[in-house]
């Protein structure tokens, strides 16, 4: 038959056991921080941590130490009315800490409080001002190692000053600090948290030699994130259930303010980073921040690439084509009101089609000669021989001659800069053969870069050993000479 209880004061009961073993598994680091988020907010100015084999010890000089004794043992007991800038939230820190020792003695003004074996008492001491936390556990060096990293990333405030195990921590070199930026955060009212949103300033810090960039609260480091620098807010942030990481959508948010705020103070390889990406997939940037990135990110004449045929023709007027179709679509979407596609560029630098064929008629005869008798030699097939003129907006975006593959047709643009009178003069041979090498495809790769060298090669083999083959396309003047 259950026991009866009154009040709804008495429903639950703690499992002591199980709240021992729940936070004998935290690391080392992440439950002396609950210490060191407690000194900060009691106005301590010095704080003094010592992590032995047996013994963490942690000493501040809070001027009025421990409010109240059962701030020690009473879980989830704390101030009921705090405001978003005050770090601690659910009245756990200290109990975590008491519980995952073997022993503890919680030194405060006038008292000290013990837990033992006998279980848990108060005696007399003549302290004055702050509390020292003793926790007598024994840890490992590398849980000692991985605490005392983690805590030396903490940035304290103003005025603070912070040892762990006698060195002096110094806050890393600032880089920016942003005003009033609109962040979810939680406040504390009657002993009930609530999530409102609300202005404040964001700290920039470059990481120190060897530090991983970390995601900072009040100070506090909350974990290690993608940005390329400590970001500390400076109001309480969501955080999971065991405070050690942040909400993703908080996190997102955070980003995207940060490069709104900062993208064209930003280098090139801020800008590059994976974070700025997962922003533009989640958010759309104002136009100055997004030119910031096209500006520093892109190479200049960039142009967003379609297809290997229209790419390869940009590339020819000169653009930097570059293949973004891997990018989240959002992403894409919003580049592209910048960036032109390289068809679009194509159809800028050379305009609408404007073609309008021409017969050159008899002084075209050798050249028609010349390129059927290399299309034999070279591809196997007679290419034919179609001459126009174009007209272009942009001179650069002239051409001299392009290859039907379909057709198997060189068209010669009247315009450019073939020589009808001499076909083997030798630009006018390296035009012929540049086309003929696109006989089996349009890019301009390194398999064409092999094609176009054969093709030279053997052209100048026919030179040599048939001298007979391309002497009647020679200009009559070379001819008799």
């Amino acid at each position: 038959m259950s026991q009866a209880r009154n009040g709804r004061s008495e429903w639950f009961e703690l499992s002591e056991e199980g709240w021992r073993r729940s936070n004998r598994a935290r690391p080392l680091g992440q439950l002396v921080r609950e210490a060191l988020q407690n000194a900060f907010d009691q106005r301590a100015s010095r704080v003094k941590v010592r992590l032995e084999e047996d013994e963490v010890r942690i000493e501040d000089d809070a001027p009025s130490g421990l409010a109240r004794d059962e701030f020690a043992f009473t879980v989830f007991l704390g101030e009921k009315d705090t405001p978003p800038t005050w770090r601690g939230r659910k009245g756990r820190g200290l109990k975590e800490m008491i519980a995952a020792s073997d022993r503890a003695e919680v030194e405060t003004v006038g008292r000290t409080l013990v837990f033992d074996h006998t279980g848990r008492h108060v005696k007399p001491n003549t302290r004055e001002v702050g509390t020292c936390l003793r926790l007598f556990r024994r840890t490992s060096a590398s849980e000692r190692e991985a605490a005392v990293q983690l805590l030396r990333l903490t940035i304290p405030p103003p005025g603070v000053e912070l040892v762990i195990n006698g060195r002096t921590v110094r806050p890393p070199r600032v880089k920016d600090s942003l005003e009033d930026c609109p962040l979810e955060t939680v406040e504390l009212h009657r002993g009930v948290e609530r999530y409102v949103e609300r202005p404040t300033r964001v700290d920039l810090y470059h990481p120190r030699p060897g530090e991983t960039p970390h995601l900072f609260e009040l100070g506090l480091p909350v974990e290690p994130h993608h940005l390329p620098w400590h970001v500390d807010v400076q109001q309480r942030i969501p955080l999971a259930a065991e405070r050690d990481a942040a909400r993703d959508a908080y996190k997102r948010t955070l980003a995207a303010i940060l490069l709104e705020s900062l993208a064209p103070e930003l280098s090139r390889q801020e800008l590059s980073g994976a974070w700025v990406t997962e922003v533009l997939a989640n958010f759309t940037l104002g136009p100055e921040a997004l030119e910031a990135y096209v500006a520093k990110v892109l190479p200049a004449r960039a142009v967003l690439s379609v297809g290997p045929r229209m790419d390869d023709r940009a590339r020819q007027l000169g653009a930097k084509v570059v293949d973004l179709r891997g990018m989240p679509l959002p992403a894409l979407e919003q580049l592209e009101t910048l960036v032109e596609s390289a068809e679009a560029y194509v159809e800028r630098m050379e305009g609408p089609p404007r073609d309008m064929r021409v017969n050159p008629g008899a002084r075209a005869e050798r050249f028609v000669g010349l390129v059927r008798c290399l299309s034999r030699e070279l591809t196997g097939r007679e290419a034919g021989v179609e001459f126009f003129e174009r007209k272009v907006r942009d001179p650069s975006a002239q051409v001299d001659a392009e290859y039907d593959r379909e057709r198997h047709l060189l068209r010669v643009n009247m315009r450019g800069q073939v020589r009808l009178d001499e076909p083997l003069e030798p630009r006018t041979l390296g035009i012929i053969l540049h086309e003929l090498a696109h006989d089996q495809g349009d890019e301009h790769d390194f398999a064409f870069i092999d094609r176009l060298e054969g093709f030279a090669g053997r052209a100048l083999r026919c030179l040599v050993d048939q001298p007979d083959l391309l002497a009647p396309y020679a200009s009559p003047k070379k001819r008799t000479g």
